[in-house]
């Protein structure tokens, strides 16, 4: 940790605690040469700026991304501009654009130094950094397995490049990883794993493809690549992103088109860009045995809230009481081994303690994004109903068991 790092101030009104935390959900805004800085000319066709009704915009396969609404990011949200729309505070029922307030993008946004600088601002001793519209592009691939194996190599070449994967114990930057292509998922894996990865990441919701039925992320088509992250020890991160899941919305009347924070009330309701997605991969991962087959995995869900988990653990415990023939171990046990969760700043963190563990709860503040917190030391509020000592473990001491220093 840098010697300059302090506990940052949030302010007099505000909770705080005497230590550094650590930050398992911050990002990047990725600059517009991401993708084509280290992308093999024979797919630069793929990726392509371009303007639309006076905008410019990023073109996948010849669609709009649509993840981020701006991709320039200049101008660009403030941080936790939105916290009082998603701690559901909306009194007045303004719409998102009359919520949201904007500014120019920051230097610490794109640039190493100045975000370690940001750090020790903040007090956080360590963060893990991780993409923005990153986690969009691969439901825009899904039919091309090859351009979206290349395209992935290509941004993690940016990324390290411009943050390293690991280079102190900081910045933990995941490079992205697509199950698109078994063997080529593989070989990503081992490139980055030699240059340092300490974990990877991956956009929740089923896996790609087009040739006929999605297999199972734990099929066991994809254990050289599971089995080379539990015998590493690399954490794998799993992170609300386009899960294609909006397919479900027109069998109920509703536009298909994935907009990112738009919504409409059923579609806010049903959380099919957050809640369902990890709810359904995190299900077929314990009963398909994944955890069984690869018992030194350890996975941490960000972004994805927690809501989701009360009810998947009674659903397991459910399906276990029925048919235990079936399970190699209780399910209950190993989701709570092998998971970590970070949930959101508006979730019970109490009810998340009660049915995972204390030992099992992270901290992500999101920032710099408008739906995140102002500042990372702001969620101590949030926290502070688990006590001091577990309350220590969700800002510190839980994350430095998944990537402290080594």
């Amino acid at each position: 940790m840098s010697t300059e790092t302090q506990v940052a101030p949030v302010g007099h009104d505000k909770p705080d605690v005497d230590y550094p935390i650590y930050d398992a959900d911050q990002h990047y805004y990725e600059p517009a040469d991401c993708i084509s800085r280290h992308l093999d000319p024979k797919y630069r066709g793929i990726v392509r700026w371009a303007d639309i009704e006076g905008r410019k915009t990023v073109l996948i396969n010849g669609r709009q991304l649509t993840v981020v609404p701006n991709p320039t990011y200049d101008p660009v949200a403030e941080p936790g501009s939105l916290e009082t729309y998603f701690r559901s505070e909306n009194f007045e029922g303004k719409e998102l654009r009359d919520m949201v307030t904007m500014q120019s993008i920051q230097p610490e946004y794109r640039n190493r130094d100045a975000r370690i600088k940001r750090l020790d601002e903040q007090g956080v001793e360590q963060t893990w950094l991780l993409p923005s519209f990153g986690l969009g592009i691969e439901e825009m691939l899904q039919e091309d397995p090859e351009s979206t194996a290349a395209i992935f190599t290509a941004y993690n070449r940016w990324l390290d490049e411009d943050w390293g994967y690991a280079r102190d114990n900081r910045i933990i930057a995941p490079p992205m990883i697509t199950l698109a292509d078994a063997q080529k998922a593989e070989a990503e894996v081992d490139r980055v794993l030699e240059l340092g990865a300490r974990m990877v990441i991956l956009k929740a919701g089923p896996v790609a493809n087009p040739y006929g039925r999605p297999p199972s992320p734990a099929d066991p088509m994809f254990d050289g690549v599971w089995a080379r992250l539990a015998e590493s020890g690399t954490v794998v991160v799993i992170h609300a992103g386009d899960a294609g899941y909006t397919k479900f919305l027109s069998d109920w009347g509703e536009g298909t088109r994935y907009t990112g924070l738009k919504s409409s009330p059923l579609t806010e309701v049903l959380s099919l860009g957050v809640e369902r997605p990890i709810f359904d991969m995190m299900a077929a991962m314990i009963c398909h045995g994944l955890f069984d087959r690869h018992p030194a995995l350890r996975v941490a869900t960000v972004e994805l809230g927690s809501a989701w988990l009360p009810d998947l653990h009674r659903r397991l415990r459910a399906a276990y009481g029925k048919t235990p023939q079936l399970f190699k171990r209780d399910p209950i046990e190993s989701l709570r081994e092998h998971v970590w969760i970070a949930p959101f700043y508006e979730d019970k963190v109490d009810a998340l303690r009660e049915v995972q563990g204390a030992d099992r709860i992270l901290l992500g503040s999101d920032w710099p994004h408008p739906e995140g917190l102002p500042t990372p030391r702001s969620a101590v509020a949030d926290f502070q109903v688990l006590g001091e000592d577990d309350m220590r473990k969700a800002l510190r001491e839980n994350q430095i068991s998944l990537t402290g220093p080594r």
